[in-house]
């Protein structure tokens, strides 16, 4: 298990932490450099797909860490109430700190055990209880509730004041927050269901529009579509057709272009799209929407997790839990529906 709360003064190095994204950083990269030369000199199908790995290796494990020590964040918070009401009744019972850590060390608060093992190894070393409390606080910099929570402690025990109290006083509030956070985790439960609900009428709508395009221009095949067809009937109607996006004369379009030969959108022996049969056929126009729909969806998609991650969380990271629910859902719908039509 990674430790996420290392003191860096004290613990010198790299962590494991920053171990896994520099090393998934370099893969990722290397990896994109290899897509890069297989796009150019080898296929843009097979070189596309290696970018496209190389990405995920560096963005990705960022992603997963962040979101472990999120919830491990979490878990934390939710124990430390208790741990706090458990250390006051030792102090109560004439304890010293030191033996009200150790008993601590008997029960199981979850995430918590590891650090309260560190605070009583410190206090067992003969170092000072304020620097071990302040060494706690350091290491909880990201949790706003128990490093203001033991600098409350912190500053009693500095203080003088009846630090027993104080501690029950801190766990007593603590507990109310926690009770107000699982409060307000309930309600936000009802926004992830509509942000999920939208987002998958979202993916409907995507494919009933690419439906109607592919109806109304004709994509896919030789004869024209509705709207050409209905110019013809009415005297507007021209020879020129629907514009080919993936021609030379729009050069903004290309990466769209390019991420269809990448997904196969078109057919895969349509490299040319200003060809006469990718015209006759209009492919360029149907790499060009069909790719825009689907970076349409994937943008929606890691929008819609990150806000779902902070709505639920606190941070946008930990929506890669909701990314790798809607994004898959929306790539295999896509491949499946519409991928095929006009092939």
């Amino acid at each position: 298990m990674i430790d996420f709360f290392k003191e860096e003064d004290y613990e010198p190095g790299l962590s494991t932490e920053d171990k896994i994204v520099f090393g998934s950083l370099a893969a990722g990269g290397i990896l994109m450099i290899i897509g890069m030369l297989l796009y150019t000199s080898v296929s843009i199908q097979l070189g596309g797909l290696t970018i496209i790995m190389g990405l995920l290796a560096a963005v990705l494990p960022f992603g997963i860490i962040s979101f472990m020590k999120n919830r491990a964040i979490t878990e934390m918070e939710r124990q430390f109430p208790a741990f706090l009401k458990d250390l006051a009744e030792s102090k109560r019972g004439g304890m010293t700190m030191l033996d009200s850590f150790e008993s601590a060390r008997e029960t199981d608060y979850g995430r918590m055990n590891s650090e309260i093992e560190k605070v009583h190894s410190q206090l067992s070393w003969g170092i000072p209880f304020p620097e071990v409390i302040a060494r706690f606080s350091t290491r909880m910099k990201d949790s706003a509730v128990i490093q203001q929570s033991l600098s409350i402690i912190l500053q009693s025990y500095k203080s003088g004041g009846e630090i027993t109290k104080t501690i029950e006083s801190v766990g007593d509030s603590a507990t109310m927050l926690k009770e107000v956070i699982q409060s307000k985790n309930s309600m936000l439960k009802q926004q992830l269901v509509i942000m999920y609900v939208i987002y998958f009428l979202f993916i409907g709508i995507t494919v009933g529009v690419y439906f109607l395009m592919q109806q109304l221009l004709g994509l896919g095949s030789p004869e024209p579509g509705t709207l050409e067809n209905v110019g013809e009937f009415l005297g507007d109607g021209d020879d020129e057709g629907i514009a080919n996006f993936c021609g030379p004369d729009v050069p903004y379009a290309s990466p769209l272009c390019s991420i269809a030969q990448v997904f196969g959108f078109v057919p895969s022996n349509v490299t040319d799209f200003t060809s006469s049969y990718a015209e006759q056929y209009a492919y360029g126009q149907m790499a060009y929407y069909k790719s825009i729909l689907f970076t349409m969806l994937m943008v929606q998609g890691m929008c819609s997790a990150a806000v779902a991650g902070q709505i639920s969380e606190g941070s946008p990271s930990a929506g890669i839990k909701h990314a790798i629910i809607m994004l898959p859902a929306a790539f295999i719908v896509f491949m499946l529906i519409v991928r095929p039509m006009g092939i």
